[in-house]
């Protein structure tokens, strides 16, 4: 069977205004790439996009936190865990009935959370029992205010590749 391209406009034509690059200048580039992607790879759950994040009430500091990227496969995770399905049925695949926003948020929280810090704050036994309740994600519940979650989030998906600086850096 013969490969066709059904995108001509796409493939066949050089944009005006870029040079076609010689296979010589391909390959110089090739090293350049490689250690950009791998660069990359390893940069992704470095300790340079740790971001500190202080939850300060009248303007007194009441606790501080740090947090880090989140993955796809986290979202996704979290997404799942706040979300409720249908049962499935044999050889169907699952359906989502209802996400819990507040939950999501929870969870992306909780999962963003530097370990050593999560240890210390979302699942620090003593605050459970002072709010009564059993998991991490649900003391975050009781503890942050709407719009702190919300700011929370927000330096959760900048620093995890969904702010402004990406998008341009994406079109470049």
């Amino acid at each position: 069977m013969e490969n066709v391209n059904t995108m001509p406009e796409m493939f066949d034509e050089q944009p005006a205004g870029v040079e076609q690059l010689t296979q010589e200048e391909v390959l110089m580039n090739e090293s350049e790439l490689l250690r950009g992607l791998i660069d990359a790879g390893r940069e992704k759950n470095s300790k340079d996009f740790y971001k500190k994040i202080q939850i300060r009430r009248g303007g007194v500091l009441k606790f501080e936190f740090r947090i880090r990227p989140v993955s796809e496969e986290e979202s996704m995770a979290c997404h799942d865990r706040a979300t409720r399905f249908a049962p499935r049925k044999r050889g169907q695949p699952k359906r989502e009935i209802e996400t819990n926003g507040s939950l999501l948020r929870s969870w992306l929280i909780y999962t963003a959370t530097v370990d050593e810090d999560r240890k210390i704050l979302w699942e620090n036994k003593k605050a459970m029992d002072a709010f009564n309740v059993l998991q991490g994600v649900e003391l975050i519940d009781a503890v942050l205010l709407s719009g702190e979650k919300d700011r929370i989030i927000d330096e959760i998906n900048a620093i995890s590749g969904y702010g402004d600086d990406m998008e341009e850096a994406a079109k470049n």
